[in-house]
């Protein structure tokens, strides 16, 4: 992680640590927070994640095509899209794939 993102992760923790003051002062044992703290982080990973496919599933979709990963033929990408749960390694993250169909591969 560069400097620059890790500084906004940073601004990020500490706006959140400010309005949420009084939940984390109940947390108790560094075991207990730490816990807590890995279940965020783990949300947090899961979102972007998700946030960065609907993005690029989108953008697919606005192009209209997508070149097939089996012979590289461009496919047009239909109006579905396929809902899914992938299993990452911070859990199930759920979005919506373009559907794409090869002509020549099927």
């Amino acid at each position: 992680m560069d400097d620059r993102l890790r500084r906004e992760v940073f601004e990020l923790i500490e706006g959140l640590a400010v309005r949420e003051k009084d939940r984390l002062a109940a947390w108790g044992t560094f075991a207990e927070i730490e816990d807590l703290t890995a279940e965020i982080g783990d949300e947090v990973a899961r979102q972007l994640a998700r946030f960065e496919l609907t993005r690029r599933s989108e953008e697919m979709t606005e192009t209209g095509v997508h070149a097939c990963p089996e012979c590289g033929k461009e496919a047009p990408v239909e109006a579905e899209r396929e809902p899914l749960i992938l299993q990452g390694m911070r859990g199930e993250i759920e979005y919506r794939e373009p559907v794409c169909r090869c002509t020549r591969c099927r």
